[in-house]
């Protein structure tokens, strides 16, 4: 139904009000909620709401028709309020993004939602598509009705018809799905009510198959986390733009010099990301990262070409991964505001993206990509790491009794591996991992660059040295093979699409699905301590947390970060490595004693001594 206005708004309210879990989707002039330097943020041009009885269509800024006043929706407005009603429980499909469309107008995140792509997901991580009218064809929900192509096929008609640019498919700033509002309300009422209805429908089988597996409290409680996840959206991570301006220039005008360089050896302008014309310049077979660095450590002419590649390729990345996109996506007030996104990966990680901050370059004398992350004034930001978390939790499940005594005694595991195998620190880690991620004899020979049957030997040996591993892998893979799935410490599931098939993926997905656990419940425990110091939870990096606290709260913040995010019954116990600082690239190890802010290294270790 469309409710144009306000007398069908007015019609309308006491089913509106009458509904506490209000189905609700967000039309929009595209993705971006929080806008960029040059470029307006996205606006929402109409509501959907869908109450069980009735699903309804409330335009507001469509140049076609009639639209409700704008100011319904604003903070103090009738849709701004019901919105936001800590008494009602909001029901979406992918609702986050739908949140941070409202947020921009005002509107106040509600603590209390449900997510149907998020409960798909644990139902079913493995499902081909997460498209709403896809999922609903695959499950039978609704009559098809969901017509995307019929309501694209009139945006672009229209487009065409006054002139203006558009796209009917892709992520393109002027694609359909950004241009509805060309259209008057009334020829996207029908889409936009039945997409509420489905998502509904949707839900009420969802949650029949929560309940079946067991997952219903699973579900309330990853529902929170999303809400979480949503903050540490809105928050963002801040940018020194300045330094990044400042970078950008130096990483340019290093690329172009070092390119002039290999351009020089090579006789012919060499692309070095050109995979052919770079082998033939180094003779290779191959141009990636592992043969270039294998050439340098190997010495020579060779050597010298390889670095040159490298340096080149270096530089360019650099600044086309990191720099340059930064500052074209940072907002007016020099926040990038990525993507994470639950459903991103099989084992219930978090991934990330537009930008991806979890891939942000290690901070080194030459590339400083992390410098430029820094703390708003006033504040100081805080990164708790789980110490080597996956191998913590292997040893809880097996209780083996070497590497319980090992982690105990507060050994580095990488290197007591190495030592009691006598073997280089980097292949025991890779041992370690290996035997985790079910990697077989010939790829840890791959990644080892050592023969088969070395890496055949390491295994053997590992095994020997650790015999509680085989036997959990074993035990995670009868399971997988019998029952078609492995069931992490919280009771959340990771399927099996053909059990016979993936038997080895049972206990890595059994550890990696275990550790994303941790993290996301201590989010969920951490978020509510920070906020009450003024703080912000920031960013999930893997295993690691990004906090923003005020400057007078950083003692008492520490220390509660370490005992919350280690409040774990595992044995052994789970531990935090905690940092600190004015920017991301120069923490300051904590020890568990009193706190220095100086940005100055030298002045730090002056600090130190002093205590």
């Amino acid at each position: 139904m469309l409710v144009d206005t306000l007398d069908k708004l007015h019609e309308v309210i006491p089913d509106l009000l009458a509904c506490m879990d209000p189905c609700v989707d967000t039309e929009t002039t595209g993705l971006d909620a929080f806008g960029r330097p040059g470029r307006d943020r996205d606006r929402v041009i109409g509501i959907s709401v869908d109450t069980g009885a009735e699903a309804y269509y409330l335009p507001f800024r469509h140049e076609q028709g009639t639209n409700l006043p704008e100011g319904l929706l604003g903070p103090d407005g009738f849709l701004g309020r019901y919105l936001s009603d800590e008494h009602r429980t909001y029901l979406g499909f992918n609702y986050g993004f739908d949140l941070h469309m409202l947020a921009a107008e005002g509107i106040a995140i509600p603590t209390k939602f449900e997510d149907a792509m998020l409960a798909l997901h644990l139902v079913n991580e493995n499902e081909p598509s997460f498209k709403l009218k896809e999922v609903c064809d695959r499950y039978g929900i609704g009559d098809g009705s969901l017509q995307e192509s019929v309501l694209e096929e009139k945006v672009y008609s229209e487009c065409q018809r006054l002139g203006m640019e558009c796209s009917r498919s892709g992520r393109a700033e002027h694609n359909t799905k950004s241009r509805m509002c060309v259209l008057p309300p009334s020829d996207v009422e029908p889409y936009a009510c039945d997409d509420v209805r489905l998502t509904r429908q949707l839900m009420g089988y969802l949650r029949e198959a929560l309940r079946a597996q067991g997952l219903e409290e699973i579900f309330r409680q990853a529902c929170y986390y999303d809400y979480v996840v949503v903050q540490m959206e809105q928050r963002g991570m801040h940018v020194d733009r300045p330094m990044l301006e400042r970078y950008r220039a130096e990483a340019e005008g290093n690329a172009a010099r070092a390119v002039e360089a290999l351009h020089e050896a090579a006789g012919f302008d060499l692309n070095p990301n050109s995979p052919k014309r770079v082998c033939e310049f180094l003779g290779t077979t191959s141009s990636a990262a592992a043969v270039l660095q294998d050439l340098i450590d190997a010495g020579g002419e060779g050597a010298e070409r390889a670095r040159l590649v490298q340096e080149a390729r270096g530089w360019l990345s650099v600044d086309s991964r990191y720099y340059t996109p930064y500052l074209e996506q940072a907002d007016e007030d020099d926040v990038l505001h990525c993507n994470l996104n639950l459903i991103g990966t099989y084992t219930g990680r978090l991934s990330c993206s537009h930008p991806n901050l979890q891939a942000v370059a290690k901070a080194t004398e030459v590339f400083k990509v992390k410098d430029v992350f820094t703390a708003r004034p006033g504040m100081v930001m805080i990164q708790a790491d789980y110490k080597q978390a996956e191998m913590r939790l292997v040893t809880h499940y097996t209780q083996d009794p070497t590497m319980r005594k090992l982690i105990e005694d507060g050994a580095d595991l990488h290197s007591a591996t190495a030592e009691l195998l006598g073997i280089p620190r980097n292949a025991a880690k890779r041992l370690n991992f290996s035997v985790i991620y079910g990697i077989g004899a010939r790829k840890l020979a791959d990644n080892l660059k050592e023969p088969v049957e070395q890496a055949r030997d390491y295994l053997e040996r590992y095994h020997a040295l650790y015999p509680g591993f085989r036997r959990l892998m074993s035990q995670c893979e009868e399971f997988a093979k019998q029952y078609g799935y492995v069931e992490m410490w919280t009771g959340r599931i990771r399927h099996f699409n053909v059990p016979e098939a993936d038997p080895h993926k049972a206990m890595s997905n059994l550890i990696q699905g275990g550790v994303a656990e941790i993290v996301r419940v201590a989010i969920s425990r951490l978020y509510p301590a920070i906020r009450d110091l003024g703080g912000h939870l920031l960013m999930q990096v893997h295993d690691s947390v990004i906090f923003e606290v005020p400057e007078g709260a950083l003692d008492v913040a520490l220390p509660t970060i370490k005992l919350i995010m280690e409040d774990f019954e595992f044995v052994p116990a789970v531990g935090v490595d905690i940092e600190y600082g004015r920017s991301w690239g120069t923490f300051h190890d904590w020890d568990g004693g009193p706190t220095w802010l100086d940005e100055d290294e030298e002045g730090a270790a002056e600090a130190r001594e002093g205590i």
